[in-house]
């Protein structure tokens, strides 16, 4: 029998993400899969996200207001850059 892989984790994980219906669904299963730390720092990085796309702060005001380093706010940013086009769109639409 083949041991999965992480990206079979991965897909697995995300297609259950998928099902979930709630709220309260999704904040039940994180809190399972998820330690308080991982949990927080997802919320950092869609501050920074929500930030970045505002686009009305400097990374320094970001870092200095969300209380994470420049170096976050940057891998936030580079992070950004490289996604398609379409998918930044219903990102600003979204998180704005």
């Amino acid at each position: 029998m083949k041991q999965a892989s992480v990206e079979d984790g991965w897909r697995c994980f995300l297609g259950l993400c998928a099902e979930l219906k709630t709220t309260e669904e999704m904040n039940d299963f994180f809190t399972l899969l998820l330690t308080i730390e991982e949990r927080k720092d997802i919320a950092d990085r869609y501050l920074i996200v929500q930030d970045l796309l505002k686009g009305n702060k400097t990374q320094r005001e970001m870092a200095e207001d969300l209380q994470v380093s420049v170096a976050k706010i940057t891998r936030g940013s580079n992070s950004l850059k490289i996604i398609d086009e379409s998918f930044r769109n219903f990102l600003v639409e979204k998180i704005k």
